[in-house]
Formats: structure tokens, C-alpha cells, sequence
């Protein structure tokens, strides 16, 4: 947990960092469109996605101070280049020493968020504001819980209740398992903050020859603008062979800001079918998903490891959350803030060159 000493030094450094938040992209060339004002409430923090080690200067070679383990937080105060692994030499400074980046989720995390009413038919766009809360099969704190959603995470919010104590919760939709009719849970209200649409609009909607190149080997993702770079970021593509990201020239096709992702088989789904134990992931509320081809592959960010430059994907374009909403935000279809599904195809989409 974050101590009373972390929490004040990660306010005061939080805005300085906001703009590095993603550490592993840049944007580059023409300005792209302003970003909305991030409320400066939140605290920049680290969740160890694995068992984390601090060490006393960036590097695995100094006194190692402590460690944290999975989903316990602290505060980011700064970063750091240092030398680590070939693709990744980003640490993260914290009150206690540096830590590297790789098994590090950066998050920005909020004070407990008021209960808001829905006040249409579509309800509205949430991001998970704690280090993580849990998704209940009910609106109450004894409820069962079925899945821990993490900070970043994003998921409709379409409806609003109060338990018989008076805590607010929020009923989210969460889109798999499919053939049920009870694809939802309920979260804390407090720990989800509300998504406004400024931060949900189009970036250079009205301008033309939009493509993004994917370079494998070098594992970079650059967005242009005719002959413009104006973005880039690094991924984690597929592992290879199977898991391969396709290449080729692809566009987008689909995008989802939130997407349940998943291979546990079905209870119908033929034994042969079923992917091997180790190859099984369940990951709820992807966040900012760009589909560029009818076998699933995308564009997403991801919350289960933060290292990027290296092939570790099922074959999806991992990116981290930030990058990922640049992507949806800034690529063909443009869909509305209620859009839960936005459809194009290969004529309106956005070219995705993969090489």
C-alpha cells in the first residue's frame, strides 16, 4: 500500500510526468490535437504485476532494498534510463529506490470518484481509478466477486444503484463469456472514474492519407500523416509461428473501447480444439482495441506487462493503454462516444502496413 510519504511526493511529481505516462511512446512532426486537461487529483503509481525488486540505484547490480509483490502499489516519481535487457532499459524511480519498468503497470490513480446517475439509455464510459477492485456478481461488498479489474481498465457503466447501506455501484458490461445472459458486474462506484467525451473525440478527424506501419523487427508502430510521422510507440507483437502477427497490408476494421479477451474453451468446444493449459489467457475490459483483420488481431493496450520492443503476444499489437487510445482515437472509422462497436471495413478503415 501506498504510505502517507509516497502519496504527497507522487501528487507533487504527478504532473510533471503526466505527459511520459507512456514511457514507451512519443509523439513526433505535426501537433496532434491538444489533449483534454487529466484532473490533477491523481497519483502517479506503479502496480507490481509480478513480484518487483527495488533496488537502491537502477540497477540489479546494487543493494537491493525490498520488493513488492503482485498487485501491491507505490508511487512513481521519476524515470530513468539504465542500462537492463537489449529492448527495455526504462526504470521507475519510487520513494524507496528504482524499480524497472518491465512487470510495472504505470497507472494514475484518483481519490474515491462520486456517484453518478445514468442519464441516458447508453449510460457511459468508466476507467477503473483504484490499483484494482473487484467485479462482483451483485452490488454488494458480500458478494461473490468474479474477476480483480486493474487500474486503466475501461467498461460501460450502464446502470447506477445504492446498496442498503448507501455505497454506490456501478452494473458494467463485461462481453464474454458468450451464450449467457449475465454478461455483466458490479463494481464500487467509487473506483471507476468517468471517461468524458472530450477524451473520447477524434484526433485530426478531417485529415487525409492516414496510415500506421508496423515495423516486426524493429517492433515499432508509427502512425502518419501523408509523409508526416505525428505518432509512435513501441509493441510487444506475436511470439512467433501460430501466435505470429499477420503481415501484410490490413486496415482497420472494428474498434471496441473495451473488450473482454479470452481462449477458456466453451463447455461445447470440441477437446481437440482447446488451446494448451499454459496458452490460456481471461483478460476483462482490454481497453482502446483497433481490430485490423477478421482473425481478431489488434491494436490494444495492455495491463498483464509493460515491456515492449519484444515479440509476447498471442498475436495482437500490445501497446500500452495511452498509446492504444491514441490509435483509436486518431484512426478511420470515427465513431460517437456511444458507440460500443465501431464498424468499418478495408474501404473506410485506416491502412495498417505490418512488416
Amino acid at each position: 500500500m501506498l504510505t502517507r510519504r509516497e502519496m504527497l511526493k507522487g501528487m507533487a511529481a504527478a504532473l510533471a510526468l503526466t505527459s511520459r505516462l507512456t514511457a514507451h511512446a512519443e509523439t513526433v512532426g505535426v501537433p496532434i490535437a491538444p489533449e483534454p486537461e487529466v484532473p490533477s487529483d491523481f497519483v502517479l503509481t506503479g502496480r507490481a504485476i509480478h513480484t518487483v525488486a527495488i533496488y537502491k540505484e537502477p540497477s540489479t547490480s546494487s543493494e537491493r532494498v525490498t520488493s513488492y509483490t503482485r498487485d501491491q502499489s507505490f508511487a512513481i516519481l521519476g524515470e530513468v534510463r539504465a542500462p537492463f535487457s537489449a529492448h527495455n532499459d526504462l526504470w521507475y524511480e519510487t520513494g524507496e529506490g528504482y524499480a524497472h519498468s518491465a512487470w510495472v503497470l504505470p497507472m494514475r490513480i484518483y481519490p474515491p470518484q462520486p456517484f453518478l446517475p445514468i442519464e441516458n439509455e447508453f449510460g457511459f464510459w468508466g476507467e477503473i481509478s483504484a490499483v484494482h477492485t473487484e467485479g462482483r456478481t451483485a452490488p454488494s461488498l458480500s458478494a461473490g466477486s468474479k474477476y480483480r479489474f486493474y487500474g486503466s481498465l475501461v467498461f460501460r457503466v450502464i446502470d447506477a444503484v445504492t446498496d442498503e447501506t448507501g455505497v454506490g455501484w456501478y452494473k458494467v458490461v463485461d462481453d464474454y463469456p458468450p451464450r449467457q445472459n449475465t454478461n455483466h458486474q458490479w463494481v464500487l462506484a467509487q473506483d471507476v472514474r468517468r471517461i468524458p467525451r472530450a477524451e473520447m473525440a477524434p484526433i485530426h478527424p478531417f485529415a487525409g492519407d492516414k496510415r500506421i506501419e508496423v515495423d516486426l523487427a524493429a517492433q515499432t508502430l508509427i502512425c502518419y500523416e501523408g509523409g508526416q510521422e505525428v505518432y509512435r510507440t513501441l509493441v510487444a507483437s506475436g511470439l512467433g509461428g501460430v501466435l505470429a502477427t499477420p503481415k501484410g497490408d490490413h486496415a482497420v476494421i472494428l474498434k471496441q473501447a473495451s473488450r473482454h479477451m479470452s481462449n477458456v474453451p466453451y463447455a461445447d468446444m470440441k477437446p481437440e480444439d482447446h488451446p494448451a493449459p499454459g496458452d490460456i489467457f481471461d483478460l476483462p475490459g482490454v481497453p482502446w482495441n483497433t481490430f485490423i483483420d477478421l482473425a481478431g488481431t489488434a491494436i490494444h493496450g495492455a495491463y498483464w506487462h509493460n515491456d515492449y520492443g519484444i515479440p509476447r503476444s498471442h498475436g495482437c499489437l500490445n501497446v500500452s493503454a495511452d498509446a492504444a487510445r491514441f490509435v483509436y482515437r486518431w484512426t478511420y472509422p470515427i465513431g460517437g462516444y456511444e458507440d460500443a462497436f465501431i464498424q468499418g471495413s478495408a474501404r473506410v478503415g485506416t491502412p495498417v502496413i505490418v512488416r
